[in-house]
């Protein structure tokens, strides 16, 4: 096999046909993310764009429309060539140009006093792309509501959310309770209760080779629940730990974190509420 073979049975035939993720392109796409989130970080500071729990609450908004545009496309609504930008790992590329040229324009229209606060305005420019998105669904997808999934998944997500809020001050983890790592404990919560549903109820296919491989082993996807909440906790204790003096790194880390819970949670909520 040539480079050129390797390139195109291991990256593009994926992106072209949407199956599941392999172990070269998996690990490929986490390179590129991280190595993206260090690029981002630079740029930022050297704009003077302050990184703070602000920002990362104010972004997720845009991690949920890459989400819904991803089940647009799961939903056959778009046609090739256009569908792929909307497939990992272009989607990346794409809902990050929104989002950052997003942050650019309110950022100088706050600079000419076009508007009074940058970040508001960037966040809610986020939730309208989001809701937009959320219209299309429902325009053609409304037959396959299946408004059970958001019961199922969201309330076990969100209470386990809350118990590790109201627990943290008694294990000397008080940092759990702020709205960032909340938030990062119920992303990671939600795509774990989304990815056992879907696979254990409704017989989806997990596309990850990790979590596919742990179901396999344990037989049921419901092991990942645990798995994901000790994980994300381990991540945030050493992201308190070992980011002390770059506060700018943690917040950065942070939202990456909930990248990658938020936006495959999100997925699979919305692409099994309509029937996807």
């Amino acid at each position: 096999m040539d480079l050129i073979d390797f390139i195109n049975r291991n990256y593009i035939e994926g992106i072209i046909s949407d199956t599941s993720y392999n172990h070269f392109d998996m690990i490929t796409y986490v390179i590129i993310l991280f190595a993206g989130v260090y690029a981002v970080q630079k740029l930022l500071k050297k704009l003077r764009i302050k990184v703070d729990e602000e920002f990362v609450i104010a972004t997720i908004p845009y991690i949920f429309m890459g989400s819904v545009f991803r089940v647009i496309e799961d939903s056959d609504l778009l046609k090739p060539p256009v569908k792929y930008f909307f497939i990992t790992p272009l989607i990346f590329f794409v809902i990050f140009a929104i989002c950052f040229g997003t942050l650019l324009l309110t950022r100088y229209l706050e600079k000419i006093r076009k508007i009074k606060n940058y970040i508001h305005t960037y966040a809610i420019a986020g939730v309208v792309l989001s809701l937009a998105g959320i219209a299309i669904l429902i325009y053609y997808g409304s037959s396959n509501w299946n408004p059970g999934i958001l019961v199922y998944s969201l309330v076990p997500a969100v209470i386990l959310t809350e118990i590790v809020r109201r627990v943290s001050p008694a294990i000397g983890m008080t940092y759990l309770r702020s709205r960032m790592y909340s938030f990062a404990v119920f992303s990671f919560m939600l795509d774990s209760f989304t990815t056992y549903i879907g696979v254990d109820l409704f017989g989806y296919i997990n596309k990850h080779p990790f979590s596919s491989f742990l179901t396999s082993i344990f037989g049921t996807g419901a092991v990942l629940i645990p798995l994901s909440l000790i994980l994300v906790i381990l991540i945030i204790v050493m992201l308190e730990k070992d980011s002390r003096e770059d506060q700018d790194e943690k917040y950065m880390l942070t939202l990456t974190l909930i990248v990658l819970g938020f936006s495959m949670g999100a997925r699979n909520l919305l692409a099994m509420a309509f029937g996807v």
